[in-house]
Formats: C-alpha cells, sequence, structure tokens
C-alpha cells in the first residue's frame, strides 16, 4: 500500500496550471492539477477517460454537452476523445483519475 498526502502536492502558479502526476500505472494514470484564479485550460480532446473531483475551490469545466460549474466534492465525468476544458472561478484543486485502457468510458 501506497499513502499520497495531496496537500502536500498543491502548489499554485498565477501564470499556468500545475499539474502533478502521483499515480502512473498500466490504464491508470491520477494527477492533482492545481489552478489559480481565472486560470483557464481551453476546452481540448483527450485520448482518455477522466473522471475529475473538485477538492479546494470553484470552476467551470467544459464537456461536449455544456459547461456546469463545480465545487467542493463534485465531480465531472468525460469520455475517451471528448472535449474538456477548466477555468477557475477561485484558486482551484482538482484531482484527475484517469483511464488510460482505451476502453474510454463507464457511463
Amino acid at each position: 500500500m501506497k499513502n499520497f498526502d495531496l496537500n502536500e502536492k498543491i502548489e499554485f502558479n498565477p501564470e499556468k496550471p500545475v499539474k502533478k502526476h502521483f499515480v502512473n500505472s498500466k490504464g491508470f494514470h491520477a494527477a492533482l492539477i492545481c489552478l489559480s484564479k481565472g486560470l483557464e485550460i481551453p476546452a481540448h480532446p483527450e485520448d482518455y477517460a477522466v473522471l475529475f473531483t473538485v477538492l479546494k475551490g470553484e470552476g467551470v469545466f467544459t464537456g461536449k454537452e455544456g459547461s456546469k460549474t463545480l465545487k467542493i466534492n463534485e465531480s465531472f465525468y468525460l469520455k475517451k476523445d471528448e472535449i474538456r476544458g477548466i477555468k477557475a472561478i477561485t484558486d482551484l484543486v482538482v484531482l484527475g483519475i484517469q483511464d488510460r485502457s482505451n476502453k474510454g468510458g463507464c457511463c
């Protein structure tokens, strides 16, 4: 068993998002994404499914069906090849769980 203190991985940069991978295994990745207030990751497609969960703050998450504002403990699931984007309304910390199995979906 391996433990992770995600509080130690939180780091903000006022100029760009900070992404820290902390689990990289076959078919499964986990990363902490930190965006300072006002920063944005423009909507773009990715070749993996992902579950984003807000750990701190508030942000607007974009997918193919539009945008939704999420707060602490709310999640947003995106399928493989689906567009995704994030804009921080406040300083934002997001846990991203990536499905890299090439199956691309649960829901």
